[in-house]
């Protein structure tokens, strides 16, 4: 069998919304090989139906391909589902992937798996990171393409996720948003999306302090969150640190300057249980 790996992801980075994303040296993990009839193990019986995110993407890129032919894959999921840690990216770029490697000859570049994962996951935050790697700003041009820029993030930054024990959907973050935002609104985002990339590049924490602030899906998307305010706090209080929602949520993504924040971060009485992880970026 064929073995890959597909990171997990965090999206929008504060202001950033549905164009920045992260990658991080955490995978999910796949073994593929060329069967008579589907076949997906090591996920849960409703992700191993003809309707599922990694077949539709295997079937789009075989289409692409203008191939014919099926898999026998196998997932370890490390990643957790419906958690903001791109979960569905992650299924849908190894969907697109296995079809390119059993069936392809990874005749396809990345480029191309891009712009198949993107239409199907709907838009590119989490798609550009888990193919990519590092820090991704996408754009969807003029000509209906997608078009992806990556930079390195640097190592005096250090990352940290906050995983609870309960679930969101994308569907219902999405549904808090305000259908319409105020010009002032649109020009902080503009302002504040172009400096935090910068601040992330070069490891300018001060910058990073003052630019990751968002308008546009926290201030809505944390009341799905109960321990919002809370850690929010707590992390502030216990030093240089910025919290910000990964993804839709409800995980909570921690940028410092200081290597060992989240070994001395302690969160008490909160609603939910929240597992504190450590995590590099994949450049």
């Amino acid at each position: 069998m064929i073995k890959f790996k597909v990171p997990a992801t965090t999206a929008n980075i504060g202001p950033g919304f549905d164009c920045l994303g992260l990658a991080f040296s955490f995978y999910n993990e796949y073994r593929i090989e060329k069967s008579d009839k589907m076949l997906m193990e090591g996920c849960k019986p409703k992700y191993n139906t003809k309707d599922s995110l990694f077949n539709k993407a295997f079937e789009a890129t075989m289409k692409v391909l203008k191939k014919k032919g099926s898999y026998h894959a196998i997932e370890t999921p490390n990643v957790p589902s419906s958690r903001g840690l791109g979960s569905s990216a992650n299924v849908i770029v190894a969907g697109c992937k296995t079809a390119n490697i059993l069936y392809g000859n990874n005749k396809l570049s990345d480029y191309d798996i891009f712009q198949i994962a993107t239409i199907i996951e709907g838009h590119p935050d989490n798609v550009a990171p888990a193919i990519f790697g590092g820090l991704t700003a996408s754009v969807k041009l003029n000509n209906g393409k997608y078009y992806c820029k990556k930079y390195n993030v640097s190592k005096n930054l250090y990352f940290s996720v906050l995983i609870p024990d309960f679930k969101t959907s994308t569907e219902m973050a999405r549904k808090l948003l305000p259908k319409k935002y105020s010009k002032e609104d649109a020009v902080s985002t503009i302002s504040h999306s172009i400096l935090i990339i910068e601040a992330l590049r070069s490891g300018n924490y001060e910058l990073l302090k003052t630019v990751c602030k968002d308008v546009i899906h926290e201030p809505y998307r944390k009341k799905l969150i109960p321990d919002y305010d809370y850690i929010k706090k707590t992390v502030e209080k216990n030093g240089d640190a910025v919290l910000l929602i990964s993804g839709s949520g409800p995980t909570l993504l921690v940028i410092s300057n200081k290597n060992n924040f989240s070994k001395n971060l302690y969160l008490k009485n909160t609603k939910a249980n929240w597992n504190i992880k450590s995590l590099k970026i994949k450049n």
